[in-house]
């Protein structure tokens, strides 16, 4: 599975594969928003929750590393 397949699925079925599949990584907190970050087999899966609202705000499938640098410093190496 690419970062595409996995954001072409419905919603529901994106929360089931990271729930059965996925490996919670990290998490971070930014205002309201709390950021969680899976990897799931050759990529990584961030999602943004609102916490106030209890409502999941964006699904984000992505390879490139860079975008890991807000985790670096919850990362266990």
């Amino acid at each position: 599975m690419q970062p595409a397949d996995f954001t072409r699925l419905p919603a529901e079925q994106q929360l089931d594969t990271l729930y059965f599949t996925g490996d919670i990584l990290a998490n971070r907190y930014e205002g309201e928003n709390i950021f969680l970050l899976y990897n799931l087999q050759d990529f990584y899966v961030e999602l943004r929750y609102d916490a106030y609202n209890n409502k999941l705000h964006q699904v984000s499938a992505f390879k490139d590393t860079t975008k890991l640098e807000p985790y670096l410093p919850y990362l266990s190496v």
